[in-house]
């Protein structure tokens, strides 16, 4: 881990003041110098060893077992056929912790808390005019606990900039371990990779998108001053860029085009990334079956045009045709139930019974778009506000990343935001094109940016960072 040069004055509040004349007038918009005293900079806010609690500690440490529990319960399951009941001991005692840390409510000083806990509401609100109330209900009870809360379980535990490097490490194990259970474990059914009897991998979609978000995790060893370290992230990413590419997900193949694209135009190191990008290039076309390219290229084109080759090219067609006639019903529920929609999780009911009383077959299927799974089933201000939680994510991060570009002592800050906001944002284009709203991807990663917000002085991340007086730094 490189050590970087930052000021061992400790901050006892999270008011960091410089003065006005110290910032340059294009600080909204682009790389800031940062406000100078006697003790030097400090835009992180780092506590101080009394300032953390035992129970705040012990949240951070069980957050980071967790980080790699999904993955032990997966290889105990297979090779000693029972679980490691890590992850459930985990949801049981992490509350607990959250209440006894004092930092229940931390979450709710940052805007992004706040639109979540409305976005709860909103959903809540929806239960009662769900068309299955049950099966609201019951969807409700199981996501508040595994997955909303957990943007606040990172807020609370999370409560410095170090906290947010510290567990960067232990999703990189995580992604390793991922990359494992795929060499060990997966298989191409259909045409498509997969691993079979996985607890959470079992569908192509879901095992690319979480492959691409561990390649935005394993950049983070891209910006580290270790030559191994380096070696390691470009290695991470070229394995899990082949199996991603091998799923044949279009979202998420349209995902690594834009992160591309992003990472290049906004990238401090722009020509390294295009030349490490020609042999991860190669990599990939000598080792991915170009069937796989073919069903991912078949998004750019309106499925009547395709001629189809083969019982491959006839499924992801009709794949196509499907996902589009979803889109429309989604999009019909959502104007005609504007405020609450027909039910958190009840589309597929309400989309089956409407089936039924035309007289054809139900589906049974999602909405393979997680916006339209919102705005159908919790209404457009459930909708609005999930789409605010993205974009503040986005932009905070993306704000932090650029003006801490070009300070080589806060290397580390920006490499995270930089990791962040590429999460944020391929989480945002891979799920329209499958319903994952109500899974733990997005508190997950909205809460880690929150605890490096919460971490990091507004000035960073702010529009309108505050005047605050240089005698408080």
């Amino acid at each position: 881990m490189s050590r970087f040069n930052i000021s061992k004055t400790v901050l006892k509040t999270e008011r960091v003041v410089v003065s006005p004349r110290a910032m340059p007038s294009s600080a909204a918009a682009g790389p800031i110098t940062p406000p100078k005293s006697e003790a030097g900079p400090s835009l992180t806010l780092e506590p101080s060893a009394s300032d953390a609690t035992l129970m705040q500690w012990a949240g951070f440490g069980l957050m980071c077992i967790f980080a790699v529990s999904g993955y032990a319960n997966e290889f105990a399951l297979r090779y000693f056929h029972v679980k490691a009941y890590i992850s459930t001991a985990s949801w049981v005692v992490l509350p607990v912790l959250l209440v006894l840390s004092g930092n229940l409510l931390r979450g709710l000083r940052d805007v992004t808390g706040r639109l979540w806990l409305f976005f709860l509401l909103w959903v809540t609100l929806a239960v009662p005019f769900s068309v299955w109330k049950t099966g609201s209900v019951t969807l409700l009870l199981n996501y508040v606990p595994h997955g909303w809360i957990q943007l606040f379980y990172y807020a609370a535990f999370l409560i410095s900039f170090r906290h947010c490097r510290r567990f960067m490490y232990f999703l990189i194990a995580s992604n390793a371990m991922l990359l494992l259970d795929c060499f060990l474990f997966g298989s191409a059914s259909e045409g498509r990779f997969e691993i079979p009897d996985s607890i959470f991998f079992a569908n192509a979609n879901d095992l690319a998108l979480q492959l691409l978000i561990s390649i935005t995790q394993f950049m983070y060893l891209l910006y580290q001053r270790q030559v191994w370290k380096q070696v390691l992230g470009a290695c991470g990413i070229l394995i899990a860029l082949m199996y991603m590419l091998k799923t044949g997900s279009r979202g998420a193949f349209l995902a690594t085009l834009v992160l591309a694209i992003v990472s290049v135009l906004f990238g401090k190191n722009r020509i390294r990334l295009v030349l490490a990008g020609v042999p991860i290039a190669l990599a990939v076309l000598i080792f991915v079956p170009s069937s796989s390219f073919h069903r991912v290229t078949l998004i750019a084109f309106r499925p009547e045009t395709l001629t189809v080759r083969d019982m491959a090219d006839a499924s992801a067609v009709s794949s196509q045709v499907q996902r589009m006639a979803l889109f429309r019903l989604s999009l019909t529920y959502a104007i005609t139930h504007p405020l609450f929609g027909v039910g958190p999780g009840q589309f597929a009911v309400a989309a089956s019974g409407d089936a039924a009383k035309e007289g054809t077959r139900p589906n049974w299927l999602g909405t393979h778009n997680s916006y339209t799974e919102i705005a159908s089933e919790c209404g457009l201000p459930a909708f609005f506000l999930y789409v605010a939680v993205i974009a503040v994510t986005l932009v905070s991060n993306f704000r932090i990343f650029r003006r801490t570009a070009h300070l080589a002592e806060y290397r580390d800050l920006s490499a995270l935001a930089s990791c962040f906001f590429s999460a944020t944002l391929v989480y945002a284009i891979c799920t329209f094109f499958f319903h994952i709203a109500y899974s733990s991807y997005l508190p997950s990663i909205a809460g880690m940016s929150v605890a490096l917000r919460l971490g990091t002085s507004p000035l960073l991340w702010s529009s309108r960072p505050p005047k605050l007086s240089a005698s408080t730094i």
